[in-house]
């Protein structure tokens, strides 16, 4: 039996855009990453997952 991961990254910051390291810190999308968040929603809204993992 074959298992499919997908694995998605975390969109576009604002400290990415100013090339920062957010490290543990919380850091807002910008735009970029808030038109990413939106197409990855619409790429995946039909589809369905036996599991979810996400990190803290």
């Amino acid at each position: 039996m074959a298992i499919k991961i997908t694995y998605f990254i975390h969109s576009t910051t604002t400290d990415n855009e100013k090339e920062i390291s957010s490290g543990w810190f919380d850091v807002g999308l910008s735009e970029l990453g808030v038109k990413q968040s939106v197409e990855l929603k619409d790429k995946i809204k039909d589809k369905r997952f036996g599991a979810y993992y996400t990190k803290p």
